[in-house]
């Protein structure tokens, strides 16, 4: 089997290589575990961003709509104190006379 000391190093040669190929593919399997691992997360925080993008413009939303509403009630509050205003000027004027 082993005539030489040529074939001696070829035998640890070719184991060296063996094991250095084992190596790369554990390397390999983990590395592509920790990519596959970063792109859920990666996706996880991509929905989580567009969750918070769909609130805040929900958020939005109601404030204009409240601030529509708000100017409406105020008018209305506005018009209505300037009536019993009037009112009330009438009603002064009246117990004068």
């Amino acid at each position: 089997m082993l005539e030489t000391s040529k074939d001696l190093l070829y035998l640890v040669i070719a184991f060296a290589v063996l094991w250095l190929t084992v190596f790369f593919c554990w390397a390999m399997y983990y590395v592509i575990s920790m990519l596959r691992n970063m792109s859920k997360i990666t996706i996880s925080v991509r929905e989580k961003l567009e969750l918070v993008d769909k609130i805040l413009k929900l958020v939005k939303e109601k404030l204009e709509k409240g601030s529509n509403h708000m100017a409406v009630l105020a008018d209305s509050a506005i018009k209505l104190v300037g009536f019993f205003m009037e009112k009330q000027k009438k009603t002064s004027a009246k117990k004068k006379k």
